[in-house]
């Protein structure tokens, strides 16, 4: 649909702007198609990445504060943003428990997160 929005009907179309708007929605339908290819592989890494995070900081933090203990449990079940949220929040309430760990296991988080984030930008731009 992209090919043929870009090669047939935007060549076609006399109107500039109406033109324009017929190269921008192959663009559109370009990424889109992109995107829905890579989300279910993108979908698999999110879990992949999230069941090695959430297991190397019960390796690194085997007794967390209660709050760390459910947010971690909750992002093993679920991988929404709400449950990264609720985790990011649970390190910083537990900063003065995790001492000297605090920075480890924030840059462990981070290092997901970035990940999350390159696959959902690799159709953004």
């Amino acid at each position: 649909m992209a090919t043929t929005m870009r090669e047939q009907i935007a060549p076609a179309v006399d109107e500039p702007f109406a033109r324009t708007q017929a190269f921008m929605a192959a663009v559109v339908l370009a990424k889109l198609a992109g995107q829905l290819a890579a989300a279910e592989s993108d979908a698999r890494a999110d879990d992949r990445e999230r069941d090695a995070l959430v297991t190397a900081l019960a390796t690194r933090l085997p007794s967390p504060s209660a709050e760390l203990g459910a947010a971690l449990d909750e992002l093993r079940d679920d991988g929404s943003d709400a449950a990264w949220n609720r985790l990011v929040l649970a390190i910083y309430a537990g900063r003065d428990a995790l001492g000297d760990r605090f920075d480890e296991v924030l840059a462990a988080v981070r290092g997901a997160l970035r990940s999350r984030l390159d696959r959902a930008m690799a159709y953004a731009s």
